[in-house]
Parts: structure tokens; sequence; C-alpha cells
């Protein structure tokens, strides 16, 4: 667990890749947890090429295992050694810490610990643990040191068989130079070195209670119980600057902050929402509602309570967009929260080498859990208005005629050919077919479609930006230089201007009209957002699947799309693709609805050149084409000439230069594609 530890130095040293044994550790950590975990690469944990035995775990939570890309090591069992110890800390509580049980349990801990004066952001209870220390870093380290070693003591209790792995994968570890400072020497005695004890008494202190240390009746309380005894004594070794031990990295501490902040947005929005609620309702009150709360200064106050609701909701929007960016950002790093669903791998197209990256991208599939009604009502009426202009577009494709079908054995009239035939082979003295008749049938319709819709952060910029505001008429110091009748407006308060609809809100309605048009002709068809942030957290959002009927809970799903993070194509559509497939349809659509090109934080070497993730789209677009899926792609982005061109085979692509026509002409491509 320790942030700073060590790498291996030196080149042509045995290493092993995590992707040659995912799948292995995957039934490993089932097979001892009792649960299907989640690996994950820790990658984006540290900028080093290789991770120490226990860096992995800077981010854990109870669903997902940590693991580097490559580990420095002699045997694929290394990597058996780091699962088990990230199942040990879940087995020892170590992420069940709770700070106001320790300052319950422990007064020498109360009586240097400090409460937090201003009101800002909860932050994390290791955070508060180590921050009640002068040297926080250094007070995580001795806590680190001491829960290593009651973790190991569980595991080898528990697991004696893993005694060997550990003892190889410790030997190879210790290889590595380390400085020889007093908590370098204490993880390297974790390890197996023999112990060398200095003349101090605070190296034989230390050393005595951490032999101790593995007793098996010890809680993750008494590994915060040495931490502070021995916290003092460890400090007066180091020759510290205004308290500076280590500049950290973001750690487990870290992330188990960054997720209690977003409980503490969550927080502020329900009470924003609440008054939100209490204003709107006092809103729609009646004049003599208004008047007993108000008096006499109704107009006033009027004008007030509107700029009120106006600044309320934009503050709503507002938090709602940082949650949803903290919960990527998050996820990024601990993982989603999938319970028992599983994640799924896909390539990536690296047209800079001209291969593949193979198991590159993982996509999660999410909920859309949504139980408001009210989001409900403006979809409906949304469907209502397009419903003509659906209805009539529809008539050109669905199957309204009959079609006889000859040569049957059965049916309601002779084929006469067939009948004919039948008089040559008997003449000739052969057997004949007795498919002689024909029937009629009518036609039908075997399509699947599948929707993808782009849920990034830019979803949620104005469909019209608000015009700039020109200044030329005044005064840098604010005085009115217009004079005249003017002046006389001076006093008056200008209106608030209602929030305009986003281009979130277009998707969402382009998305129940084609609900409400496939539902009346029959097609089997999926709804999907895409988002999420960098290549092993992609999220797809479920909305409707193919073979699931439309109901309110659909309705609810679509209302309940909101912008989320970056625009990682590529593994969305081979995911979406990859359903389409399992449909089994004769025909099979995948549409591709978003607001500008493909981009991520690690979409590609350098995040500022597109050409990456475009080649990776059209690649994964050819990809569909040659497995017999028609696709095609819309966006609003009006300079998407350019991308798009190079993405989509063929041209099948789409620019809506007035992003209100988006439904409509949704509704006229699919049309198009599927009446062919």
């Amino acid at each position: 667990m320790t942030p700073n530890a060590q790498e291996p130095q030196g080149t042509g040293e045995p290493s092993v890749q995590l992707a040659d044994v995912e799948a292995a550790l995957g039934l490993f950590a089932e097979g001892i947890a009792g649960r299907y975990l989640h690996i994950r690469s820790s990658q984006e944990f540290t900028t080093k090429s290789r991770l120490t035995l226990t860096e992995e775990v800077t981010g854990q939570n109870k669903d997902t295992l940590f693991l580097p890309e490559s580990l420095a090591a002699d045997s694929p069992s290394a990597y058996r050694v780091l699962v088990m110890e990230q199942i040990g800390m879940r087995e020892c509580d170590t992420l069940g810490f709770r700070m106001a049980i320790a300052l319950a349990r422990l007064p020498q801990l109360a009586a240097i610990h400090a409460p937090s004066a201003d009101n800002g952001p909860r932050v994390g209870d290791y955070r508060l643990l180590f921050d009640s220390f002068s040297a926080p870093a250094l007070a995580e380290d001795v806590f680190l040191l001491f829960e290593d070693i009651r973790i190991q003591g569980h595991l080898l209790r528990h697991y004696p068989g893993l005694a060997k792995h550990l003892a190889t994968h410790h030997a190879h570890l210790l290889k590595v130079q380390a400085p020889a400072d007093l908590i370098a020497r204490a993880k390297r005695w974790r390890l197996g070195e023999p112990l060398s004890l200095a003349d101090g008494a605070v190296e034989r202190e230390l050393f005595s209670a951490l032999q101790q240390h593995g007793d098996g009746a010890l809680s993750v309380y008494d590994s915060v119980a040495a931490l502070c005894h021995h916290y003092e004594g460890v400090l007066s070794c180091y020759a510290l600057e205004q308290g500076e031990y280590r500049k950290s990295d973001e750690s487990l501490v870290d992330w188990l902050n960054r997720e209690q902040r977003v409980e503490e947005w969550e927080e502020e929005l329900e009470e924003i929402n609440e008054q939100l609620n209490q204003s709107m309702a006092m809103d729609t009150a009646t004049g003599e509602e208004k008047e007993a709360v108000f008096g006499d200064a109704g107009d006033g106050s009027q004008r007030q309570m509107d700029i009120e609701i106006k600044e309320l909701k934009e503050e709503r929007d507002t938090l709602k967009r940082r949650v949803d960016m903290e919960r990527s950002a998050v996820a990024h790093a601990l993982g989603t929260s999938q319970g028992d669903a599983r994640s799924f791998r896909y390539d990536e197209w690296d047209y800079l080498n001209r291969t593949y990256l193979r198991a590159w991208c993982r996509v999660f599939e999410q909920s859309l859990g949504n139980d408001s009604e009210e989001d409900v009502a403006p979809l409906k009426a949304v469907i209502r208005a397009y419903q003509n202009t659906v209805q009539r577009q529809l008539e050109q494709i669905r199957p309204t005629g009959l079609e006889r079908i000859r040569r049957v054995q059965d049916g309601d009239e002779l084929d006469l050919n067939a009948v004919i035939e039948a008089r040559q082979d008997i003449r000739a003295g052969q057997s004949p077919n007795e498919r002689v008749y024909s029937r009629k049938e009518r036609v039908q319709r075997d399509v699947s479609a599948i929707f993808l819709v782009d849920l990034s952060a830019s979803t949620d910029d104005p469909i019209h930006p608000p015009e700039p505001k020109d200044w030329s008429n005044y005064e840098e110091d604010g005085a009115d230089t217009r004079g005249g009748w003017y002046a006389s407006f001076d006093d008056i308060e200008e209106e608030p201007e209602e929030p305009g609809r986003k281009i979130i809100d277009l998707e969402r309605e382009a998305m129940v009209v084609m609900a409400a048009a496939l539902e009346a002709l029959g097609d089997s068809y999926g709804i999907y957002g895409f988002s999420g942030y960098s290549k092993d957290n992609v999220e797809l959002f479920i909305a409707k699947e193919p073979d699931a009927p439309f109901s309110q809970a659909t309705l609810k799903n679509i209302a309940a799309m909101s912008p989320k993070g970056s625009t990682r194509m590529g593994p969305a559509i081979r995911h979406a693709s990859q359903k389409l497939m399992n449909t089994g349809s004769a025909m099979k659509v995948l549409m591709v609805i978003s607001d500008g090109f493909p981009q991520d934080c690690d979409y590609g070497p350098v995040r500022g050149n597109h050409d990456y993730g475009v080649e990776d789209t059209a690649r994964a677009l050819q990809e569909s084409q040659q497995k017999g899926i028609e696709t095609f792609c819309m966006t609003v982005d009006k300079s998407g000439h350019d991308y798009l061109k190079r993405m989509c085979p063929d041209e099948r692509y789409m620019i809506i230069e007035e992003m209100e026509d988006l439904p409509n002409q949704l509704t006229k491509v699919y049309t198009a594609l599927t009446g062919k």
C-alpha cells in the first residue's frame, strides 16, 4: 500500500503482462472472494512503468481489484500475490475504517485531532486521520507499515499455500535498491530482509511492535493506535523542513475523499431542489396567497422571485454537472460500482502503428434509473407534436401488401407452372413434385436497430448561445452615456431570461420520436447513451434493450439521459455492433447521434490531436459494415464535415444545420436506410 515505494531499475528484467493472465486471475479472485470482482489496470494512478507489491491498492473499492498492466516478476504467480493482498484488505476491513469510531476508541487520537472550522466539503475518514498529524504523509506511511503487517499475517494464517509465492515475489522486490531511512528499512524488513537494528531506541521499539502486529485478533483501529504511539518517535528520525516529508500522489486516501466530496455535493443538491420547489410553489400561488406573504410589494417581490428561481435552476444544473463529472473521474480511478454486472473488453485501432491494441478498452453497461414522473410529461408532449409527421413517413416503409408464395404443399390456389411441370414428370415416368400450390402471405419486416446517443459534457451546451451584450455605449466607470429618455429606466430591473434549450434536450426528443415511430412500425430497437472517462471506463447507459418492451420506464430512462464525460466512440460502436449481431435480424442498423468529434483524456498519445480518435472510430464503423450492419452518423456540429467524411464509409453521415430539426431528420434517415 505504500505509494512512494521504489520501482525496479535496470533493463532486461523478466516481466508479466496483465492482459495475458487477466481471465485466469478473474476466476482465481472469484473463487477466493466468493463473488465476481472487476479487474482493472492501475496505470492511471501512477506514471511509473511498474508497481511494487502493494502500490496497486491506491484507489480501492469493494468491487474492483487494481493491478499493474505489467509486473516485473519471475513468474505469473506474482499477480496472484497482488490479488491476495487486496482480498486481504477486504477481509481485514481496512476500507471500513471510520474516523468517528477511532476518536471514540482512542483518547490519544482525540487529544491531537482538531476538527475543521470551515464549512467546506466533507473530507474522507483517512484524510481526517492523517491530517491530525504534523506530517500527514509520514503518518500515512507509519500506519501502512502496521496495516500491511496485519494483513500479511491474516493471509498466511488463512491461506498457508500463499507463503512460497510471497517469498518468491518478495525476493524479487528486494533486488531493488532503496533509501536507507527508517521507513524504507521497515518496508524491506516486511519483504523478508534480515533485521538490522541501529543503536537508537526508536528503531528497536518500532521493529519490536511490528513483529507483534501480525496477531489475528487485531483490527484496523489497532493499527491506528500503533500510529499514535510511534509517530513522534519516527518523526524525530527525520529532519523535516516546515513539516514536509514527501509529496504523495493521489492515493487511496485521496480517492476516498473524492467519493465523500461527491456525497457532500449531492446533499447540497437536495437542499437546492427543496428551495427550488418551495420557490416554484410560491410562484404558482394565488394573488391572495402572495399578498399574504409579500404585502403591498407584490410586483417587486414577484420579479425578485423570478430571479431567485432562475438562479436556483442555474445553480442546480451546475451542481448536477459537477457531480456527474466528478463521478466519472472517481469511476476512472475507483472503478464503477457494477454489482454482479460484467464488463466487456474491446480492441482499439492504433493508426500510428497500424495495429490493434488487444483488449485495450473496457465498456461498462450502466442503468439509467429515474423515478421522476415530471420529466416524462415533456417527452409525451414531443411524441404528440411529431405524431402526424412520423406517421406519414412510416407509410413509405410499413409493409401493407401481400406477397404470393409459390410452390408450396398447401395453399389457396394452384400454381400453374408447378402443375405443368408435375404433368411433364408423370409423362416421363418420374415422381412429380407435390408442391403445386401457391398462397398469399403478409410481408414481414425483420429489422433491428440501435441508437447510440452521445452523452459527453458538451451536450450541456445551449442550442442557441446567448448573444454577447454590446457595451460600446458604456464608459469604463459604468456610467450610462446614452442620455435622454434612457435615464427613466435606470430603476427597472432586467427580467430574468428563461434557460435556453440544450443539445441534450434535442437528443432526448429525437429518441422518444424514434421510439414512437418504431413501436408503430414493429421494428426491434435499442437506445443507449455513451460517455465515460479513459479507455478503462467507457460507459454505455441503457435506456432500452432491443428485446425490451416500450414502457413508462423507457420514457423515464430517456428523460434521465444527461451530460457526462468524454466521447470515446470506438468501443461504444463495437459493443453496440455485438448487441446487434446477437439479435439475429436479417437487417441490422446502427445510428450514432453526436455533437462533436471523438475525444477522451487518453485517446491517443496526444490529447489535443483528434486524428487518433477519428481513425479508431472509422475502423469501428468499417468493422460493423463488414458484419453486414448498416451504419449512419448524425451530428449537430456544423463543422463536422471534415472529420465525418474520414470516419463514415460511403459518406454515411448527415450534419444537422438547424438543431431543432434533429428529430425529424433522424426519422427520415431511418426511413431511407430501412425502406430499401
